[in-house]
């Protein structure tokens, strides 16, 4: 067995074809922008294009920074657990207060603008939790 544990996902291999095929995405995205008929939804294009561009930036700037940067320990796991738990419990309890206001017909969100809002409240209430945590030091 070997000291190192590494990851195949880890590697510089695999970040640059993730970097690639954010590109190839971006590419048939545009390509699919360009030959759709007049008058037809651009939906698919549209998201070949945002998911393309966001893989791209993340695999570029995990390529730019290097892998000697990203260490983990026992720690840095711990926190990151931590803030992603308090995420979920955080998205649990904007859930539960979403559904009372659409019962007592205060608001009602549509699915889309609903979805949106709780994949963003989870992504940004993660980051900034684990960075919350990080400043302060330890979990317990």
């Amino acid at each position: 067995m070997t000291g190192k544990n590494a990851s195949i996902f880890k590697s510089r291999a695999w970040i640059t074809g993730m970097f690639v095929f954010g590109i190839l995405l971006i590419g048939t995205g545009l390509a699919e922008l360009i030959l759709l008929p007049a008058g037809t939804s651009p939906a698919l294009a549209s998201s070949l294009i945002s998911s393309g561009f966001v893989l791209t930036i993340l695999a570029g700037f995990r390529l730019r920074t290097g892998e000697k940067t990203h260490m983990q320990d026992e720690r840095t796991k711990k926190i990151g657990a931590y803030g992603l738990s308090w995420s979920w419990f955080l998205t649990f309890m904007v859930l539960f207060l979403i559904f009372w206001a659409d019962y007592l017909h205060l608001w009602s969100p549509d699915a889309s603008m609903l979805s949106v809002f709780l994949i963003l409240l989870m992504g940004i209430s993660a980051k900034a939790f684990q960075i919350y945590l990080f400043r302060k030091g330890d979990v317990e």
